[in-house]
């Protein structure tokens, strides 16, 4: 059975680490992306500065991935310096493609029509969003003017996005995950979990190490939760998830594999005088 798609996050934005900004899209990507099957390794995140994203991104590159997502600096302002830091870093010139200047016409077009912006914004900021790295297809922005980049960099597919939490979602559902999907095959993401009465997190190690080794294909993980306060009930927050997950080709044969799991883990658990509340799937 062929492994998922390895995927690398990179977010970009002075505004997220100086704390302006609390960062949704790294979150967002993770999850859909897990859930679409593919198997994300790595996240980072970089300020603003054109040399610092092309360093890091020749760092990740050496990694080899199959696929890098970088989200953010894609707008028409001097610090949206995200394109120009992919060229440096793929040693590619810019150069102005006129599929993504059409976009950027279009989308000031949608956005006039609809009241939203009272004229186009300025035409140097407009061929800037449209000059993209040698090679680079633009993706369609169906919520904003800035398009996504898709740019094969040697066995690689870099994907920029735009930062805007809303922009950069619909492109993610709407082109980049169905084109990756076509790209590297559909698989699925399985998950179980099963809730259990523990007032401390160490007292289920040994299960869990038990099982784990068993099952060495299964993501098993338990989610750790803070102890109540003082005055509180000892028996508040004595609740503890456990989660039990894995990739596949097919579903049906992960959920029956997570099933298996799952009810040796119980067993395990009970034997270690640790009751079980209930699961979830």
């Amino acid at each position: 059975m062929s492994a998922p798609a390895r995927v690398v996050l990179l977010v970009i934005g002075n505004e997220l680490l100086n704390g302006e900004v609390r960062d949704s899209n790294l979150f967002t990507l993770a999850r859909d992306l897990t859930r679409q099957g593919f198997k994300v390794e790595q996240a980072a995140m970089v300020r603003d500065d054109p040399q610092a994203i092309a360093a890091l991104l020749v760092t990740l590159l050496k990694l080899h991935p199959d696929v890098i997502i970088i989200s953010g600096g894609l707008g028409p302002t001097a610090d949206d310096c995200t394109l120009a830091a992919v060229a440096d870093a793929l040693k590619q010139p810019l150069v102005e493609i006129p599929t993504a200047r059409e976009m950027v016409n279009q989308a000031y077009s949608r956005l006039l029509a609809a009241g939203y912006v009272p004229q186009r914004g300025p035409e140097e900021a407009q061929r800037k969003m449209a000059r993209l790295p040698l090679g680079a297809k633009p993706l369609l922005n169906p919520v904003g003017v800035a398009p996504g980049v898709w740019l094969e960099a040697g066995a690689t597919t870099l994907i920029c996005l735009p930062g805007v939490p809303e922009e950069m979602e619909a492109l993610l559902e709407g082109t980049v995950t169905p084109q990756l999907t076509a790209r590297f095959g559909q698989r699925h993401w399985a998950e179980h979990a099963i809730i259990v009465h523990c007032e401390d997190e160490a007292n289920i190690t040994k299960p869990l190490q038990e099982i784990a080794a068993g099952y060495p294909d299964i993501y098993i993980k338990s989610l750790a939760q803070s102890f109540p306060k003082s005055g509180t009930p000892k028996t508040a927050n004595a609740e503890l998830r456990i989660i039990v997950a894995t990739h596949a080709a097919d579903e049906t044969q992960a959920q029956q594999r997570l099933k298996e799991v799952r009810d040796a883990l119980q067993l395990a658990l009970s034997r270690a005088g640790i009751p079980v509340l209930r699961t979830e799937s």
